[in-house]
C-alpha cells in the first residue's frame, strides 16, 4: 500500500483545484496546455525562443490562469504566470523569479467573443504591452498576438501560433 505525505496530497489537491484544464475544456477554449510552433511564428524585433509551452487554465473561483515557461533563443530560460478574472480588472503579476519575462506589475483579461481574450500590461499605471489570445475555431490552435516595449523600451510586435497538446 503507498502512503502519500500530507504535503504530497495537500499539493496534488491544490493542482487539481488550480489548474483544472480538463474539467474546465468546454467553459474555456483556451484550457490545457498549448506548445509554440516556431515555423509558424513571428517576432518583429527580436529572435524567437527554441521551444515555449503555455498551461491556461480556471482557478476554483473561474479566473483564468496562465503559466508560461520557455527557452529563450540565447538557452535562458523563463517562466512566469498570472490568474485574474476576464472582467477588466487588474491583477498582479506572480511568478517574478529569474527569468520572468512579463515587464509589468499589473495584468487584466477582457472577453472580447468565446474564443478571444484581451490582455492588458501595466507598469507603474501605463499600458506597456497589450496582447490578443485567440483559439481557432476547431480548438487546436492559439495565436498570441501581442504590441508592446520590451526592457529597453523598444517596440515589440510578436504574432506567436501555439499548438495544443
Amino acid at each position: 500500500m503507498v502512503r502519500l505525505t500530507g504535503s504530497v496530497v495537500v499539493l496534488c489537491l491544490v493542482s487539481l483545484l488550480w489548474f483544472a484544464p480538463a474539467a474546465f475544456a468546454q467553459d474555456n477554449p483556451f484550457a490545457g496546455t498549448w506548445a509554440l510552433d516556431v515555423e509558424k511564428s513571428k517576432i518583429d524585433t527580436s529572435p524567437l525562443p527554441k521551444s515555449e509551452s503555455r498551461i491556461y487554465g480556471t482557478n476554483v473561483e473561474g479566473a483564468l490562469t496562465i503559466v508560461v515557461e520557455g527557452v529563450a533563443a540565447d538557452g535562458a530560460l523563463y517562466a512566469y504566470g498570472a490568474t485574474g478574472d476576464i472582467n477588466g480588472r487588474s491583477y498582479p503579476v506572480v511568478g517574478r523569479d529569474v527569468g520572468a519575462r512579463i515587464l509589468g506589475d499589473v495584468i487584466s483579461w477582457s472577453r472580447i467573443d468565446p474564443a478571444t481574450v484581451d490582455m492588458t500590461i501595466k507598469k507603474k499605471g501605463e499600458v506597456i504591452n497589450t496582447t490578443r489570445h485567440s483559439v481557432s475555431a476547431d480548438g487546436r490552435m492559439l495565436t498570441v498576438t501581442e504590441n508592446g516595449v520590451d526592457e529597453n523600451d523598444k517596440p515589440v510586435h510578436s504574432v506567436l501560433v501555439y499548438d495544443r497538446q
